[in-house]
């Protein structure tokens, strides 16, 4: 056998111990590769579910905070509406509140408007009062003086009764004495001329009469001496519907017309047109 085939011989199964030893070395990583990869597979399926599980926790999160988001999003829009209401109160409030400054100035202006009023009134009013006193004392003395002119107008009217009898029978004994002198008259021999004396009629019963024209206190009546009206007679006022308003003392007499003051008054005052009434008997 040759050198060449010798060296050739080593040489093979030197690369065949070689080879061996490469694939023995071989397989030994593959087999660890594989462990490697049968690891590595179940750290991969490990971490792909433990992904997966926070995948599906951040998806719930998400939502969550989705829901939330929307939530915080109605109750922003809601407190956007709240405080635009909450400014529109405020300005309305702002409003009102000057209103009521406002009001309030003009209550205390009117107040003391009121108060000035008040003082004046008030002033007015003692015034008043004292005028009332002054006025209720004058009344006092007029209804003194009014009581004393009733017993005089009540006195006068009794002298002017007795007065009217007396004149009444002083008519009566001048109208007897007429007619004596109208007798004697008559048995005058012829040529002799008596002089001829005016006499008023004696009237008894009424004398019904209407009021002329009233001056002051004085009032005139259309009747006179020819209806036998006398001086000193008292004629009662009535006005229409009989309401007694006076009466009239005759002091002036003519024929057809009379006048005479007004000695006491009723209700309203004495005028023209007014029916007055005398008892003649």
């Amino acid at each position: 056998m040759s050198t060449m085939t010798k060296v050739f011989i080593v040489l093979q199964a030197v690369l065949t111990i070689a080879v061996s030893s490469l694939f023995i070395g071989f397989a030994a990583q593959t087999e660890n590769w594989k462990d490697l990869a049968t690891k590595y597979q179940e750290q991969r399926n490990n971490a792909v579910t433990l992904q997966q599980a926070q995948q599906a926790s951040l998806q719930s999160a998400l939502a969550l905070g989705e829901d939330r988001a929307r939530r915080l999003a109605d109750e922003l829009l809601a407190a956007r509406r709240e405080g635009v209401a909450l400014k529109d109160e405020l300005a309305r409030a702002r409003t009102e509140r000057m209103q009521a400054v406002n009001e309030k100035l003009a209550a205390e202006a009117g107040r003391t408007k009121l108060q000035e009023i008040l003082d004046v009134q008030t002033g007015e009013l003692k015034a008043a009062q004292k005028e009332n006193q002054t006025l209720l004392a004058q009344n006092i003395d007029l209804q003194s003086r009014n009581s004393r002119a009733n017993s005089r107008v009540l006195e006068l009217t009794t002298n002017v009764t007795i007065l009217t009898d007396q004149v009444r029978n002083m008519q009566e004994r001048l109208t007897a004495c007429e007619r004596r002198v109208a007798g004697a008259a008559a048995e005058m021999p012829a040529g002799v001329v008596g002089e001829a004396v005016a006499v008023a009629p004696s009237v008894r019963g009424e004398i019904r009469a209407q009021v002329v024209e009233v001056v002051g206190n004085y009032a005139s009546l259309n009747v006179g001496e020819s209806t036998g009206v006398r001086p000193g007679m008292v004629f009662w006022v009535y006005r229409e519907g009989g309401t007694y308003v006076g009466d009239i003392q005759i002091d002036s007499v003519r024929p057809n017309e009379c006048g005479g003051r007004i000695v006491l008054r009723g209700e309203g005052q004495i005028r023209g047109g007014d029916r007055a009434v005398c008892d003649a008997r």
